[in-house]
């Protein structure tokens, strides 16, 4: 919070401020009391969806912090601006939710640069540009709201690294955050090892988007080689293991078109080594 309040952003009155209210709602003593007099869970879930979601959405701004606690340009400034206004929460009812958007934009320039070494040009329309050496990586992020949105936004963000023009060596890149394609069917706690945890998303993936999307996401990659090398899916989402420990899962999956050129096929590889 001391981050940014630094940046001059009015964080006491944004959605990160409450979070802390709704973590400690849920701990309160008077909520075992109302279970044991109405026999009804109802309530805690309420209230453990909140804690759930602001806990997710304090472990990513901290990984952002880490990975650019030392950034001070303008350009990253407004993005973190755009990430701390918003809704306090996700509502599949309303498909605008550009905060959170933008909050997936900063994940991913953060994983660029803490797991893989590049660093992040904010000043370009690109959703992130990752620099390493002297190679540029273009990447487009859709955050879809459900599985039917995955078309059209893939095509969306194909279209747009369609307009990016660099002579010097670069590559392109799509990642799309997947989570809300599968979260009716991904409990969010009762795990009881990590292990367990990664095999149940697994499982959850194959069968309730792998299989019914696997020849869509090939049809498009193959008519766009000429604009992304890859997709990127993500899996995005605070999960609990059953002796209420918190885990941040975070997955993701390289997916290229079978008619990708060996060569191409070994420098989209090279892109995620540190």
């Amino acid at each position: 919070m001391k981050w940014i309040k630094n940046m001059n952003m009015n964080v006491d009155l944004s959605r990160y401020s409450r979070y802390s209210r709704y973590i400690d709602d849920f701990y309160k003593p008077e909520n075992l009391d109302n279970y044991k007099k109405t026999g009804s869970l109802h309530d805690m879930e309420v209230k453990f969806k909140k804690l759930n979601e602001a806990a997710q959405e304090c472990f990513q701004l901290v990984q952002i912090y880490d990975a650019f606690k030392y950034e001070n340009s303008i350009a990253f400034k407004e993005r973190l601006r755009k990430v701390v206004a918003g809704r306090d929460f996700f509502d599949v009812n309303n498909q605008a939710d550009p905060a959170r958007d933008f909050l997936y934009e900063l994940l991913v320039a953060s994983w660029f640069k803490s797991k893989w070494g590049y660093t992040i040009d904010f000043t370009q329309s690109t959703d992130v540009v990752a620099i390493k050496k002297d190679a540029v990586v273009y990447i487009e992020c859709k955050r879809i709201k459900s599985i039917k949105a995955l078309e059209q936004n893939f095509k969306k963000a194909c279209k747009q690294l369609s307009l990016v023009h660099d002579t010097s060596t670069h590559y392109k890149l799509v990642f799309i955050d997947i989570y809300n394609c599968i979260s009716d069917n991904l409990p969010d706690y009762e795990y009881s090892t990590v292990d367990e945890m990664v095999m149940k998303v697994n499982d959850v993936l194959q069968n309730n988007f792998r299989k019914q999307k696997g020849k869509l996401i090939e049809d498009i990659l193959t008519s766009n080689l000429e604009y992304t090398m890859g997709v990127v899916l993500t899996t995005v989402r605070c999960l609990w293991l059953s002796n209420a420990t918190p885990q941040l899962y975070q997955d993701y999956k390289v997916m290229a078109s079978s008619k990708i050129s060996d060569e191409n096929f070994e420098k989209l590889k090279h892109i995620f080594i540190q």
